[in-house]
């Protein structure tokens, strides 16, 4: 039997009033198995109680062998009877591709839930912190591209408006590591190489600091020190999230284009998804879709999947302490249509 446990998920937020009600299908059973994921199983379970008052007779089970993305989606290559993998990131091109292969069609990922706000290890929205020193106090995606992409044309501050002592000062670049040791990208990282560089395949200039974890406390996490570390250097840009602050560091306002208007980060902007960089959470299906979505699913999965996008089972994640925040109407709306 599942337990509900303590969900930790986002107390202070309303749900979007445009988010649709679920209205259940016709009677079905059957059980549906999802790949273990420590930064999803107590969400899992806390919908898979909500959506038994509806379809009774759907059995959820989580598998234990994994407790990490990474090692879930292998499971559900390696696995048939693996029916739904939580991912707490976008996938990676690798995963995509050996899905594609194994599945005959491209995997049906529908989005379930917004990242949190500043959960540190939750998915959370990402920050741009500059030296507290710093007169800028907004940057657009499309600058951060030209810092950080390679042949970017922003290499000092002064390009970015700074005048006086600034103009001249080279900008002085931190990431987290590009890949991990499989090569593979981290999930931050390929999440703005997609959203911020364009998805280009070596989409990093050379010339940037890599900072990793060097021990397993929070204050060791390769984001917090990235925040430390743009603290001590008067020059210094690195992205962390809002639950790495540090004195003698401050977050800038990010706006989409140069011209379009910035968000400084709030719990209300990243919950609106109004801020550029806010994240997503994310259902796999282990099934093959054929180009026609949802409706190829088993009728068990399907009506899940209906029911996590609606607004009851949005209101799983107003219940308790904040950890991810629900899905905008707008998102649910892309992700009911996935499933047509």
């Amino acid at each position: 039997m599942l337990s509900a446990g303590a969900w930790r998920s986002a107390a202070a937020t309303d749900l979007d009033p445009g988010l649709e009600r679920f209205l259940s299908g016709p009677a079905v059973a059957g059980e549906i198995s999802v790949a273990g994921n420590h930064a999803t199983d107590d969400l899992v379970v806390a919908w898979a109680e909500a959506f038994r008052r509806y379809q009774p007779d759907v059995r959820v089970t989580i598998r234990k062998e994994t407790r990490l993305t990474t090692d879930a989606f292998d499971l559900a290559l390696a696995d048939g009877k693996i029916d739904l993998v939580p991912s707490a990131r976008e996938l990676v091109p690798s995963e995509t591709e050996r899905l594609t292969r194994k599945l005959g069609s491209p995997p049906l990922v529908v989005p379930v839930a917004t990242g949190s706000y500043a959960t540190k290890s939750g998915t959370h929205a990402i920050a741009y912190y500059v030296n507290a020193a710093n007169p800028l106090t907004k940057i657009s995606l499309q600058q951060i591209r030209e810092i950080y992409a390679p042949g970017g044309s922003i290499t000092r501050w002064g390009q970015l408006g700074l005048k006086g002592e600034w103009a001249d000062q080279p900008i002085r670049v931190y990431t987290v590591p590009i890949s991990d040791p499989n090569g593979n990208p981290l999930g931050i990282i390929n999440y703005l190489t997609v959203r911020v560089l364009g998805g280009k395949p070596g989409g990093w200039r050379r010339s940037i600091y890599q900072v990793d974890s060097n021990g397993p406390a929070i204050q060791q996490h390769m984001l917090n020190r990235i925040v430390r570390q743009v603290a001590e250097e008067r020059y210094a840009i690195g992205f962390s999230g809002f639950g790495f602050p540090a004195k003698g560091a401050k977050t800038l306002a990010i706006s989409e284009t140069d011209d379009s208007p910035a968000y400084a980060g709030t719990h209300d902007e990243v919950a609106r998804r109004v801020y550029p960089l806010s994240r997503t959470i994310y259902l796999v299906a282990n099934a093959a879709v054929n180009g026609t979505g949802g409706q190829d699913l088993p009728a068990a999965q399907r009506e899940f999947l209906r029911f996590i996008v609606s607004r009851e089972g949005q209101r799983v994640l107003t219940l308790g302490a904040e950890k991810y925040l629900p899905l905008t109407a707008a998102l649910a709306a892309e992700a009911r249509a996935k499933l047509g």
